[in-house]
């Protein structure tokens, strides 16, 4: 690997625009089940805006995908926090590092949630796994992919 020898510091920000939104029951991170994989029970929707449902063909052919989201319902102070305590360990007071939890409160705002697709209906992707925010901006989907999504074993 190449020695950094330069700050990366000076970098313009990073300018994305959501291609859709959720549509959920919860309306506060804090409330909302912390992996959809624990939630797979619960139905909502990815309503994508006309302008991207092209991109949505031969999606139905993908049983799982992953929604790349923004995380826009943390506090200002919240989403700044470098170590956090992780949910599985509240009340215990143990912090770690944000980068190594699955906290929604991240510097990046970025989120990940790996669903199961039941339907599409147009621009609307109805599916099962459920973790996020109404409202949630979402920024791109990707498919699941079985040989790919599970790291190699070794």
């Amino acid at each position: 690997m190449p020695e950094q020898t330069t700050s990366r510091d000076d970098l313009p920000p990073v300018q994305v625009q959501p291609i859709g939104y959720v549509v959920t029951g919860y309306d506060r991170p804090e409330v909302a089940p912390p992996q959809a994989t624990e939630n797979f029970g619960e139905r909502a929707s990815l309503v994508v805006y006309e302008r991207y449902a092209d991109g949505l063909s031969g999606l139905e052919n993908c049983p799982h995908i992953w929604l790349v989201t923004w995380l826009h319902s943390q506090r200002e102070d919240e989403a700044a926090e470098l170590r956090c305590v992780p949910r599985g360990l509240t009340g215990t007071g143990e912090r770690r590092g944000v980068f190594s939890t699955r906290s929604p409160n991240r510097p990046s705002r970025l989120g990940m949630s790996l669903v199961r697709v039941a339907e599409i209906d147009g621009n609307v992707i109805h599916f099962y796994g459920v973790d996020l925010v109404d409202g949630t901006p979402v920024l791109d989907i990707k498919p699941w992919v079985r040989g790919t999504d599970v790291p190699p074993r070794g």
